[in-house]
Formats: C-alpha cells, sequence, structure tokens
C-alpha cells in the first residue's frame, strides 16, 4: 500500500486532495501545521523516517493571500516562505529521502493567450519579475517554478481560477455570485475535482516528472460564465462589469494575470480534462449553496 504524505490538508485544494485520496487504497497522512512544522527540513525528515518512509508528498500548502491576491502585496515574507521557500526545503528533502513529490503550481505566471495557442509548459512566463509586469504572489510563483523545473523527482501541477459546486469563498463561482463588481477577462480555469484526480493520475500511472498545465479544455470569458450562473441558478442579483481596466484597478492592488493554458502534453500522457463548458454546466447544476447564504431564489 502506498503511503501518502499530504502537506495542508486543511486548505481549499488540501482539502480536496484529502477527500480525494480516501476513496482510495492509499495510507494517507495528514499532519497539521500544529503537529509538524512544514518549514523544518529535520522535523520533516524525522517523521518520514519514522513512518519508514513515504511513497509520494503532495505539498498543497503555500500562502496565497486573503481575502485575494492582494495580500502578498502586503505579506511578503510569508508569500516568499510558503511558495519558495517552502517548495525549495521539499525539494532538497525529496532527494534526500529519494521521494517522488508534488507542488501545486500555478497559470498565474502568463498573461494572455500566446497568439490563440494557449501557453505551453515550455514557454517562458512571461508575468513575472523579470519583465517587471506582475504581482509580488506570481513573481515569486515564477521563481520557484524556475528552481522546480531542474527537480527530476517533482511534478508542478499548474493550477488555474479553481472552482466546483461546493459555494465557499475561494471558489470562483461564489466570487463571481458576491463581488461587487465583475473584471470581464477570457482565462483557463480548473474544475477542483477534475485537477486533483488528473494530480493523482499522474502519480498512479508513473507519469514523467516535470511541469503540467492542468486546466479544463479550452478557455471562457467572465460573461459567458455568469450568463451560465444566470441562466441554471437564477440568482436574485444584477451582475455589473468594471467598464475597463483603469477603473478595476482602482479596486485592485496589484496586477492581476489572466491567461489561456494548453493542456496538450497532459493529454499526451493518457490524462484528459473534460471540456471547460461541460464541468462548469455540471458545477451548476449540482450547485451546493452556503447554509443561510443562498444566491439562488
Amino acid at each position: 500500500m502506498s503511503k501518502i504524505l499530504l502537506l495542508g490538508a486543511s486548505g481549499y485544494i488540501g482539502g480536496a486532495f484529502k477527500t480525494a485520496l480516501s476513496k482510495r487504497n492509499f495510507q494517507t497522512l495528514v499532519p497539521s501545521r500544529a503537529e509538524l512544522n512544514y518549514f523544518s527540513f529535520h522535523e520533516l525528515r524525522q517523521y518520514i523516517r519514522e513512518l519508514g518512509g513515504v511513497n509520494f508528498l503532495i505539498n498543497a500548502a503555500g500562502f496565497t493571500g486573503k481575502p485575494n491576491v492582494d495580500q502578498c502585496e502586503v505579506k511578503r515574507e510569508e508569500t516568499l516562505q510558503g511558495n519558495l521557500l517552502l517548495p525549495q526545503m521539499l525539494s532538497h528533502l525529496a532527494e534526500v529521502e529519494n521521494i517522488r513529490w508534488l507542488q501545486i503550481g500555478t497559470g498565474c505566471i502568463y498573461n494572455g493567450d500566446n497568439n490563440g495557442n494557449g501557453f505551453t509548459e515550455e514557454d517562458e512566463p512571461n508575468f513575472s519579475f523579470k519583465y517587471q509586469n506582475c504581482s509580488f504572489y506570481s513573481g515569486v510563483k515564477a521563481v520557484a517554478e524556475t528552481y522546480l523545473k531542474k527537480d527530476s523527482r517533482c511534478y508542478v501541477a499548474r493550477l488555474r481560477i479553481p472552482f466546483d459546486e461546493n459555494d465557499g469563498p475561494r471558489n470562483y463561482i461564489t466570487k463571481l455570485l458576491t463581488y461587487p463588481k465583475t473584471y470581464d477577462n477570457i482565462n483557463s480555469i480548473s474544475h477542483i475535482g477534475d485537477f486533483v484526480e488528473s494530480c493523482l493520475a499522474l502519480y498512479e500511472l508513473d507519469c514523467p516528472t516535470g511541469i503540467y498545465n492542468i486546466n479544463n479544455e479550452g478557455s471562457i470569458s467572465t460573461r459567458e460564465v455568469v450568463t451560465m450562473i444566470q441562466e441554471i441558478l437564477n440568482p436574485t442579483r444584477e451582475f455589473n462589469y468594471f467598464p475597463n481596466d483603469k477603473e478595476f484597478y482602482r479596486v485592485a492592488k496589484t496586477p492581476r494575470s489572466n491567461c489561456v493554458l494548453n493542456v496538450d502534453k497532459l493529454a499526451s500522457v493518457g490524462i484528459a480534462m473534460r471540456p471547460v463548458r461541460e464541468a462548469l454546466r455540471e458545477t451548476l447544476d449540482n450547485w451546493i449553496p452556503i447554509i443561510n447564504e443562498p444566491h439562488k431564489n
């Protein structure tokens, strides 16, 4: 039986991994930060060795900022520690203990659609410190990815705007339902369940390590998502849009990435992602609102 060590199981993405792993024939270990200092190489190594080793490590811990990425501009130490120093340390740990591992990456290191082709895993990030056009969060994640590309034991799973049927503050659908104004752009987005299943398939199918874009196939505009929300959820509210970038950045404090990612590499190893509109429609058809906070008539 494989032993899987999951860091960050109490978080938004980590919780989805915990649920998916509970349905598999794995021994899953989910130490909390109170039980184990994630940032201590020696504590983690001792923990793993006391277990007799682990087969796979998933790092779903990190710092994305609450309520949004603007907080990473303020809490730069936490951003660096969670999104750069921790992955670097885990890379060293994986080398010492000879284990494969997975780091949650992001598509927020790109901007645009790469001339309609979507950005591949081989394309240089164009929303980064190098180009001086990015948020602090995106810049740090781009630096971390550059480091992890050299780790032959690591999967970097690029997540892009997560959503699913469970109403919650980190969910893209919930954000659209609650934000006073909406920023209209075209993006790739990732159904959390599809994302997690694909990440675990990389391990289960013994796929080559490296960077993988893991988002639903295709791209979609914010206005089209809102139209689907209106048709299926029938919310009582009206949706208002920022008329232009200038007005949006009167509210937002740091640049935002809007991008399209190419998923051909993932398909090439036998892992297919559902088309984005199919995933969205099923999500909205099965929407589970937070009790006492309905978004529907």
